[in-house]
């Protein structure tokens, strides 16, 4: 015959609160059932180690340009803030993160170096001396970038010319009043992308874009400026491009060699 268990010696899961937690098995001062274990009392919990704060996580966001970009009016300080965009680009790279809106903000100050103060200045041939007040800059950008690029730089001054924010507002406006909405947007030869920043309100989440740009290290910093839209790095002649885009837009040189 089988030995009923008295309910006095029975754990009852309705009057007790011994089962909110595995720990309120034991004692220590706690009320609990059963002794307490060797070491395990309140101070132990005390003696933990504090969580770290979470970082912010960085969101990959699109460059929107509500005013201007604030740029440098002389031409050395032009360069600085082209030197400055590159080496921050590098950075965030090497960090593989967005760029924050800060961040943004200087990569969209990159100008490139089509205009011939900086042309002949910034790119001099083997064994020749930089043009007085120079060096700075000059040095600073041979050492930022790699062979190859430094002669992509140089190749690009011919149609390294950035399209005005006035005109690019325009155009955009002319777009607006014929109709245009939302679609599949090309911006061949984009350069930084101010199109893509000038987009109107309300385009920016219903239209995809791609851009095209040759210069590598233009459109590492177009990437980071536009992370949602496609930044293409090659030559727009020779791209293969689908025919299915809505909008094709932009300031493109071609032929102009």
């Amino acid at each position: 015959m089988a030995k009923t268990v008295p309910a006095s010696a029975q754990l009852s899961l309705f009057d007790t609160t011994a089962l909110c937690s595995p720990f309120a098995l034991f004692g220590g001062g706690s009320g609990g059932l059963l002794p307490a274990l060797d070491g395990d009392d309140d101070e132990d919990d005390a003696a933990e180690a504090p969580i770290a704060p979470a970082i912010p996580r960085v969101v990959a966001r699109d460059f929107r340009l509500a005013g201007d970009r604030d740029l440098a009016a002389g031409w050395k300080a032009r360069a600085a803030g082209n030197l400055a965009a590159i080496r921050l680009m590098q950075r965030i790279e090497a960090e593989t993160r967005p760029a924050t809106a800060k961040e943004q903000a200087v990569l969209a100050r990159f100008t490139g170096y089509g205009a011939s103060d900086l042309a002949n200045a910034l790119f001099r041939r083997p064994g020749e001396a930089w043009r007085e007040g120079w060096a700075e800059q000059g040095d600073g950008l041979e050492q930022a970038v790699s062979a190859a690029e430094l002669a992509s730089l140089a190749r690009c001054t011919q149609y390294a010319h950035f399209t005005p924010e006035y005109v690019v507002r325009a155009v955009w406006a002319g777009l607006t009043r014929l109709g245009f909405r939302r679609g599949a947007v090309l911006e061949p030869g984009c350069g930084t992308g101010l199109f893509l920043a000038l987009r109107p309100e309300g385009m920016t989440d219903c239209s995809t874009v791609t851009g095209v740009e040759m210069d590598p290290v233009t459109a590492r910093i177009a990437a980071l400026l536009y992370p949602k839209a496609w930044i293409r790095q090659e030559d727009f002649t020779r791209a293969r491009i689908p025919e299915t885009f809505d909008l094709a837009l932009g300031n493109l040189w071609i032929g102009m060699e």
